[in-house]
C-alpha cells in the first residue's frame, strides 16, 4: 500500500470517527444493533465452513467507544447469541449441543474482553485530554488550551462580525500573601477565586488560569457595555468572596473589547495584560476596560477608536 493510499485511508477513518462522535449515542446504539443483525444474516447465508465471528467486533467497538461500556457489553452478548443461533442452525455435523455452548462461551469471553478494553481506553484518553487542557490546582482551563479557544473565537468574531472581550484578572499583592500565610493558603485562595468566577459567568464564557495568580476570561459575543456590567459584577463578587473568608484581598482587572478583533492572539493578550498593569499603577483594585475598533488598511490593523 502506497503512502498516498495510507494517508487517504487514515483521513477516511478519522472522518468516520468525527461523524460518529457528532451523532447522538442513540444513533450509535441502533447502528451497532443493525450491524449485528446484518452480520448474522451474512453468516447464515454463507457456507458454515467460513467463520465471520471476527466481524462482530465492529458493532462491539462502535457501542463500547461511542456509547458506553454497558452498551458495549450488551452488544457483545447479542453478537455471541446471534453467532450461537446461526451455528446451531447450520450444524451439518450434528455436534453435541454442549460444544456449541462451550464455543459460544469462549467467544463471549473474547467479545467482553475487547469491549472492556475499548471502554477503558476511551476513558483513559478522555482523562488524558482533560489533564492536557485543565489546570490541576483550580480545575480551570490551562494556558495552552485557552489560547487555542481564543484563536477559534477570533475567527468566529471576524466571520460573524461579533464583538469579543478578553479580561485579565490579577490578585493584588499575592506574593505577600504567600509569604505571610504560606503556599497552601495561597493555593486555597486561588481555588476560591476560580469557583467564584465560574459561578458568576455564563457557560459560554471561558475562564483560565494562566499561571501564578493571573486569570484570563474570554467573553464571546459580548459588547463593551455588556462586558462592563459583567466585569464590574465579577469584581464585586470576588471582593465579597474574600470578605466572606475574612481576607483583605483585592483584584486588578484589565479588559479589552474588540468590535473587529485582530487575527493575532498574542496582540489581544498583550493589550489585556497591559491594561491590567495599568490598573495596578493607578492604585490597584480597579477595572481598566478599553474599547477598540479596528479597520483594515492593506493588511495592517489600526486602532481607530478607544474608550475607557
Amino acid at each position: 500500500m502506497s503512502k498516498i493510499t495510507k494517508k487517504a485511508v487514515k483521513r477516511g477513518n478519522m472522518r468516520l470517527i468525527e461523524i460518529l462522535e457528532a451523532k447522538p449515542k442513540s444513533f450509535s446504539t441502533l447502528l451497532s444493533i443493525f450491524t449485528v443483525s446484518l452480520i448474522g444474516l451474512i453468516d447464515y447465508c454463507i457456507s458454515p465452513e467460513i467463520s465471520v465471528s471476527i466481524l462482530y467486533l465492529l458493532p462491539i467497538g462502535i457501542a463500547a467507544w461511542f456509547v458506553n461500556k454497558h452498551t458495549g457489553f450488551f452488544v457483545a452478548v447479542s453478537s455471541d447469541i446471534t453467532n450461537l443461533v446461526v451455528n446451531q442452525i447450520q450444524d451439518q455435523y450434528h455436534l453435541h449441543p454442549l460444544i456449541h455452548f462451550w464455543n459460544a462461551l469462549v467467544i463471549l469471553s473474547f467479545f467482553l474482553f475487547v469491549s472492556h478494553l475499548l471502554s477503558q481506553l476511551k476513558t483513559t484518553l478522555i482523562n488524558l485530554e482533560k489533564l492536557a487542557r485543565t489546570d490541576n490546582l483550580t480545575g480551570l482551563t490551562n494556558r495552552g488550551f485557552f489560547l487555542d479557544i481564543v484563536n477559534s473565537e477570533i475567527e468566529k468574531s471576524l466571520r460573524h462580525r461579533e464583538p469579543l472581550t478578553l479580561a485579565y484578572v490579577d490578585v493584588d499583592n499575592f506574593k505577600q500573601i504567600n509569604d505571610q500565610f504560606g503556599h497552601g493558603f495561597g493555593d486555597r485562595l486561588l481555588q476560591i477565586i476560580a469557583k467564584s468566577t465560574t459561578n458568576t459567568l455564563r457557560k459560554i464564557d471561558v475562564i483560565a488560569r494562566l499561571g501564578g495568580d493571573e486569570f484570563a476570561i474570554l467573553l464571546p459575543r459580548t459588547s463593551y457595555e455588556s462586558a462592563e456590567v459583567v466585569l464590574h459584577r465579577l469584581h464585586t463578587v470576588l471582593l465579597a468572596s474574600m470578605k466572606k473568608e475574612n481576607l483583605s484581598v483585592t483584584f486588578s482587572i484589565g479588559a479589552i473589547t474588540f468590535n473587529n478583533p485582530p487575527k493575532s492572539v498574542a496582540e489581544i493578550i498583550e493589550v489585556a495584560d497591559n491594561l491590567m498593569y495599568l490598573a495596578k499603577k493607578k492604585g490597584k483594585n480597579l477595572l481598566q476596560h478599553e474599547l477598540c475598533d479596528w479597520k483594515v488598511e492593506s493588511e495592517d490593523w489600526k486602532v481607530v477608536n478607544s474608550k475607557f
